[in-house]
């Protein structure tokens, strides 16, 4: 199911889905250790006096999940005739405390004062599973606590309508940091429940909020829940608002302090914070924005917003937070792949947010190999993620990487330098990566040809020769090169720079096809000779000029666009690029000549980008306007973007939101103000 809200700070982030439901909950890393893990949700229910009881995921609520403009600020609204009530909810991640809240703000649909309940349910699988678990209710703080080792959440809460409050005990080794007995009894939560769930066939304590009560057990041990009620009055004079907090942290006084500062700060002036921290972020760069429409412009600025949550305080950018794709082959996107973190480091550069991208370059000199290369990918905290690339295969060894994931690096590096001028950042960069990366790029060559020796393609799905690594190689090597030459290495920047014309030379001998028109998507070698041309269309091709290694308007490159365009056009309504032809990964139909494959957001906007580099008039800027409409019309009403859409329906697939996406529709914008300005001059 696609993510329709993420928010985050660097630390602790939470999804939720269309129905407002907390779906993953990462922390103490973006995209690391999954506390609610796949397939499980925190529920939200509502018992009304008189009207009964509704989850949030029952068809009786109409929801419309939203963000409040320019924020990682959840505003979203629901609506149950069946209850008689409106929600508005506001969700949000503090920019700096590790703290979710979620503000409601309630009003009935007539004029009859009623009780109300709200119920919120807790799932955790604390580590990525459900054992060894404790959750209890803490009476000093009214909170109820899940814990194991050194990860705690506190649940608490308050309205400003309460109806009932529980008891709290004056004193204790918590003293010190309670409000007065008074002030706690208006923090909220008047009913909980604590019990097992995933167990011997039992469903958990959300069962027991049904009826409109809990049953009060304060502690349990082993595969655990637990679901609190918040009791409060309704009506129409006035609005009755329930907060929500949990507060993440690795010892129990760390999530008690964390609750002290929501109360002594109250959830309004945090909100406030959240909201004009991330306004002002998002707003950073002043930016004219031409032509564009304000819809574009609002999902431009979501993008980079969306980008920035899946950024870990450590450096590591991850690819997808959505935990859904577990379904399809039983692992995450959660990892960091220097190739996305790379493409994703050249948009935020672009955008004016180097001071995330530094940290990405220094996560990739804490992980690289010592022989210079980057592996497959890795966790957000610097460790080795899972992979498919065998070390040995057909009774040979074999180095399981894709050298783009190295040389991208090498290129992102030097753009970045290019935009903030930081010369203490490229010294560091240069003796802490760069000469061992480049160094093993000059190496990890075919002696004869200067081609770069087999690897893996972007899509990870092949072993070969492609005109795509060679393309990304060559750009590392270059930039390499330029890096050396202006810290006054000068033989490295030649021996850099030698060995990227060869290997371009060598590219356009070996990897541009005559008979088609077009580069190859790959060759493979043995023996000093060709055994294998593959002619197959692949969107990844568009490296050549995307790189500079062609200029977008040299004949070769235009013939090869335009037939990757011909080839790789859903012909449907829904539109858009496929990756190449007869792409089954997450097919939704039959594959055929009008369905290639389905169409992925960042292969459409490659091919909107070379029109845009090829635009000659303000005219020739019609046609790449068209795409970033067409992204606009694939996106949520939130504002999300998947990966790739089902060809028929535009239904997302994969994950939702991928972050690659997003930064390549920033890149693309970018693009495509800066050619519109200059060809306006």
């Amino acid at each position: 199911m696609p993510r329709s809200l993420i928010l985050g700070n660097g630390t602790l982030l939470a999804t939720f889905d269309s129905r407002l439901q907390l779906r993953d909950l990462y922390y103490p890393h973006v995209g690391m250790e999954d506390q609610t893990t796949y397939q499980h949700v925190h529920r939200v229910g509502v018992f009304v006096e008189g009207r009964g009881f509704a989850w949030w995921d029952d068809p009786s609520w109409v929801i419309e999940p939203r963000y409040e403009k320019e924020t990682l600020i959840g505003q979203s609204k629901l609506r149950n005739e069946h209850l008689g009530i409106t929600v508005t909810v506001e969700d949000y991640v503090h920019p700096v405390h590790n703290v979710l809240i979620r503000h409601l703000t309630v009003r009935s649909l007539d004029e009859h004062v009623r009780y109300a309940k709200f119920f919120f349910h807790h799932d955790f699988h604390i580590y990525g599973d459900k054992q060894k678990d404790t959750a209890f209710y803490e009476p000093y703080t009214n909170s109820v606590i899940h814990f194991r080792q050194t990860r705690y959440f506190l649940v608490g809460g308050e309205t400003s309508q309460p109806i009932e409050c529980r008891s709290g005990v004056r004193g204790g080794k918590y003293a010190s940091i309670l409000r007065s007995m008074e002030q706690l009894k208006t923090c909220g939560i008047t009913d909980f429940a604590i019990g097992k769930a995933d167990y011997r066939g039992l469903e958990g304590t959300w069962r027991d909020a049904e009826d409109g009560l809990l049953a009060g057990n304060p502690i349990e041990q082993g595969s655990v829940d637990s679901t609190v009620g918040i009791s409060c009055a309704l009506g129409t004079a006035a609005d009755t608002h329930v907060t929500l907090w949990l507060c993440a942290g690795k010892s129990l006084d760390e999530v008690l302090n964390l609750q002290q500062t929501v109360l002594h700060e109250t959830p309004e002036r945090l909100q406030r914070n959240a909201r004009n921290f991330w306004k002002s972020w998002a707003n950073k760069m002043p930016r004219d924005f031409g032509s564009l429409s304000p819809e574009l412009v609002e999902l431009y600025k979501r993008s980079l917003l969306i980008t920035r949550t899946h950024a870990d305080a450590g450096g590591g950018i991850i690819a997808a937070a959505d935990n859904d794709i577990q379904a399809y082959n039983r692992d995450t996107y959660t990892y960091v792949w220097p190739r996305d973190g790379a493409f994703i480091s050249l948009a935020l550069d672009r955008a004016g947010y180097g001071e995330v991208t530094r940290k990405f370059f220094h996560f990739c000199m804490k992980i690289q190999m010592p022989d210079g290369y980057l592996l497959h990918k890795y966790n957000p905290d610097g460790s080795l993620g899972s992979s498919w690339h065998p070390w040995f295969r057909d009774g040979q060894p074999q180095l399981p990487i894709q050298e783009d994931e190295t040389a991208l690096v090498l290129y992102a590096a030097w753009k970045h330098f290019n935009t903030n001028q930081d010369f203490e950042f490229l010294q560091e960069f240069f003796e802490g990566f760069g000469k061992k990366a480049a160094q093993f790029l000059v190496d990890f060559r075919e002696e004869g040809t200067g081609l770069p020796l087999p690897s893996y393609d972007p899509w990870e799905e092949h072993r070969g020769i492609f005109t795509y690594t060679t393309a990304t190689t060559i750009a590392g090597l270059h930039a390499a090169a330029e890096i050396a030459h202006i810290l006054g290495h000068h033989r490295h920047s030649e021996r850099y720079q030698n060995a990227a014309d060869e290997m371009r030379q060598a590219m356009l001998f070996h990897l541009y096809d005559e008979g088609t028109q077009r580069f190859l998507k790959k060759i493979k070698r043995q023996d000093g000779k060709t055994t294998e041309r593959d002619t197959t269309p692949d969107a990844s091709i568009s490296a050549v000029w995307m790189l500079d290694i062609l200029p977008a308007d040299d004949q070769r490159v235009v013939s090869t666009m335009q037939q990757l365009e011909k080839f790789l056009t859903v012909h449907t309504p829904i539109g858009g690029i496929a990756r190449y032809p007869m792409d089954y990964y997450h097919a939704a139909v039959p594959l055929t000549n009008d369905i290639p494959g389905n169409p992925w957001i960042i292969t459409t906007l490659w091919m909107a980008q070379w029109k845009i580099a090829l635009a000659k008039t303000v005219a020739d800027l019609e046609a790449p306007r068209a795409t970033l409409e067409w992204v606009l019309q694939r996106a949520t009403p939130s504002g999300i973007l998947a990966e790739q859409m089902h060809p028929l329906t535009g239904a997302h697939l994969s994950v939702s939101p991928l972050t690659w996406s997003h930064a390549t529709f920033v890149d693309t914008v970018l693009k495509f103000l800066e050619k519109e300005q200059k060809l306006k001059q």
